[in-house]
């Protein structure tokens, strides 16, 4: 004959249930954070897209010879022209070895772009090597550079 306690009942004790809470407030939390920080690198990914896409158009432009001059205000895109953009500034460095004939010209352009906290600027460099005719506009007001003293480097 099998005695049963009268006292036993069927459930979870109060200590069980404080210990599932707990589990799963843990988890939720855990949850929350891997969204925001998602959020945030999504972000931070999309503005960096952005800072590279507008510079290497302002490259593009000082390359090709579309822009007046070695500096400007890159404006961003989907704003209209009278909204401010992004100062940038381009250097024009001749790295040809003979005097005569086509130039390799490296150009470096630094944009300036506002940090995460809006309220620093960051800079962006990019740079490039384009080959162009003696005459050049471009070619005319590079800076020569003697970085082969020895007359080789290709």
């Amino acid at each position: 004959m099998v005695v049963q306690d009268s006292k036993m009942l069927d459930g979870f004790t109060l200590i069980e249930l404080v210990m599932a809470l707990a589990i799963i407030g843990g988890s939720f939390l855990t949850l929350l954070y891997m969204r925001t920080d998602a959020v945030d690198r999504a972000f931070n990914y999309n503005h960096l897209r952005l800072v590279e896409r507008v510079a290497r158009e302002s490259l593009d432009e000082v390359a090709f010879g579309l822009s007046e001059g070695l500096d400007g205000m890159a404006q961003l895109p989907g704003s209209d022209s009278t909204s401010e953009g992004w100062p940038w500034s381009a250097s024009v460095t001749d790295l040809s070895t003979e005097e005569t004939g086509p130039r390799l010209l490296e150009i470096t352009l630094t944009l300036e772009y506002p940090g995460p906290d809006l309220i620093n600027t960051e800079e962006y460099v990019l740079t490039t090597r384009v080959l162009v005719e003696a005459d050049d506009p471009l070619a005319t007001n590079a800076q020569i550079q003697n970085s082969y003293p020895d007359g080789g480097g290709f």
